[in-house]
């Protein structure tokens, strides 16, 4: 009876220790990642820190593909355990497959894109492989991102901004998939590195 109590216990303290973790991530103030090539190589980081107020977003990057051009940069999901977890990418295997496992991006309140809650302004990549940059987004709060994964993109992102119409500086899409792929990602392209983020 004794031991039987004691396992009881030990159990109620491990899922004590869980649910105090679970809370300690969702306070976080800060939550960084480091963004890894198809290749393995490591380009840099994305730190995210609160005041309580805004979130001020970090890209420090060296080496980073597509330079001399703007790439979307997004926080995916990384929530459908079927498509894998985390960065993986086969740098043999088409682009187009890369970092796949990260599903989509984040959106938990079902938004159309520009107004994903991961979406967030495309960087500039110098002809350096370098980017330096911050911003603040209020939408983000670090201690809901653990676990989630920073994508940056091959192409830019035109943020769902397609001007439909009749008129001569608009145009009438040739396919319904191409608008609802806008409206989903803003073609931003393949997925070329990736990161996991850690609260911190």
């Amino acid at each position: 009876m004794k031991n039987r109590m004691i396992a009881i216990t030990a159990g109620a303290a491990l899922v004590a220790g869980l649910v105090t973790a679970t809370t300690a991530d969702a306070h976080a103030r800060s939550a960084k990642t480091t963004l890894v090539t198809a290749a393995g190589d490591r380009i840099g980081t994305v730190e995210f820190k609160t005041d309580d107020r805004h979130t001020e977003v970090r890209v420090r990057l060296t080496g980073a593909p597509g330079i001399d051009a703007f790439h979307g940069f997004h926080i995916h999901a990384n929530d459908v355990t079927t498509n894998g977890d985390g960065c993986i990418a086969d740098p043999g295997a088409a682009p187009a497959t890369w970092f796949v496992s990260a599903d989509g991006h984040y959106n938990p309140t079902g938004q159309t894109h520009s107004h994903h809650v991961g979406d967030m302004p495309v960087v500039y990549v110098n002809t350096d492989g370098s980017v330096e940059t911050r911003f603040q987004l209020d939408r983000i709060k670090p201690g809901d991102l653990k676990g989630k994964v920073v994508i940056l993109h091959a192409g830019a992102d035109n943020y769902a901004n397609i001007p439909l119409g009749t008129l001569p500086t608009q145009y009438t899409a040739n396919s319904v998939d191409a608008t609802d792929g806008t409206a989903k990602t803003g073609n931003a392209g393949d997925r070329v590195a990736c990161g996991v983020i850690r609260s911190r």
